[in-house]
């Protein structure tokens, strides 16, 4: 790859810093869902960082029979993150954006003034706005990249 490319590629998942441990305050932990990663990467690399997922991810089994109401705790297994980074991969790929590495905890740097759940809901509102027949990701992926825009500038 030439020097000049280099120069104007996009920042992308991998320009985003790697930390051993979660940051501290400041930052806010992206929900694990399509919607949590397409808000960070419009958010963009450099208001990013992301540490390795050591977490031992857990749920809650529930059953329900004419015995009662019973429940267990489940670890969550290798094939299960496979399925959960699979659908990740593809909402981002339905809207045009680069798959996501996986095996990482991604957590957005705030903006002053704002946490992670109005962030969040300011994008809901911005995406609420649009014609009901938008409900692919391609579709409403600008306005989200347009609320974001809003939420950053000027910081």
């Amino acid at each position: 790859m030439s020097d000049d490319h280099q120069a104007t590629a996009i920042p992308g998942w991998h320009d985003v810093p790697v930390l051993d441990e979660p940051p501290g305050d400041g930052y806010y932990e992206l929900t694990e869902n399509g919607w949590g990663a397409i808000i960070g990467w419009f958010s963009g690399a450099g208001r990013m960082v992301r540490c390795p997922d050591r977490l031992p991810h857990r749920y809650t089994e529930v059953c329900i029979d004419r015995c009662g109401t019973r429940e267990r705790t489940v670890v969550r297994s290798a094939e299960d993150q496979q399925m959960i980074d699979d659908s990740i991969n593809e909402y981002l790929g339905d809207a045009g954006i680069p798959a996501r590495p996986a095996g990482f905890r991604w957590f957005l740097r705030l903006p002053a003034g704002y946490t992670g759940p109005e962030i969040e809901s300011r994008v809901s509102r911005g995406v609420g706005r649009l014609p009901v027949d938008h409900v692919h990701p391609a579709q409403f992926a600008p306005r989200i990249r347009e609320v974001l825009r809003d939420v950053y500038a000027g910081r």
